[in-house]
């Protein structure tokens, strides 16, 4: 077997494993290292190469059925998940044109960070609400409820209440 590597020694080689399978665990280790030290390096790289390849591993009927059951699963599992991710972002695109278009149709025009601020948003309860706002604001920022610099500053803490002083008599 040293200086043969095709097809059929391969499969000489992959019959001489499943047959070591058979015997017990304390003679395997023995024969599989036995097999593997007449092999040349050529099939040995064959063999790794398999090795690394989850299609070559062997399973019974019971355990193929099961990871092929397991693996459609998680099939549906990610399309129903992307679709619905779908879904949403088409929802919120909807959503962003829709502000964009009433922001513009009542004669304001967004910037083009109060765009990107639309577009980045993707929370559909704020959509609405900018869209509700929209319909009766007079300027884009009232309309995101972005507020002016003036309602953005701390309000002052009241100034602390002296003591009244006690009356003299």
């Amino acid at each position: 077997m040293q200086h043969r590597h095709g097809p059929a020694a391969r499969a000489v080689v992959e019959r001489a494993f499943e047959l070591t399978e058979r015997l017990p665990r304390a003679l395997r280790r023995a024969q599989q290292r036995a097999i593997l030290s007449v092999l040349s390096e050529r099939m040995l790289e064959l063999l790794r190469e398999a090795s690394m390849n989850p299609d070559k591993i062997p399973e019974t009927p019971a355990a193929r059925k099961l990871r092929l059951f397991l693996e459609a699963q998680g099939r549906k599992k990610g399309r129903a998940e992307g679709e619905a991710k779908g879904r949403a972002e088409g929802e919120a695109k909807g959503r962003q044109d829709a502000l964009l278009t009433l922001l513009r149709a009542r004669g304001l025009s967004p910037s083009q960070d109060d765009e990107a601020r639309i577009r980045a948003c993707a929370d559909a309860a704020k959509l609405d609400r900018w869209i509700a706002q929209a319909a009766t604001a007079t300027t884009v920022r009232a309309a995101l409820g972005t507020k002016t610099r003036a309602a953005r500053a701390r309000p002052r803490t009241p100034a602390r209440s002296r003591p009244i002083p006690a009356s003299r008599p």
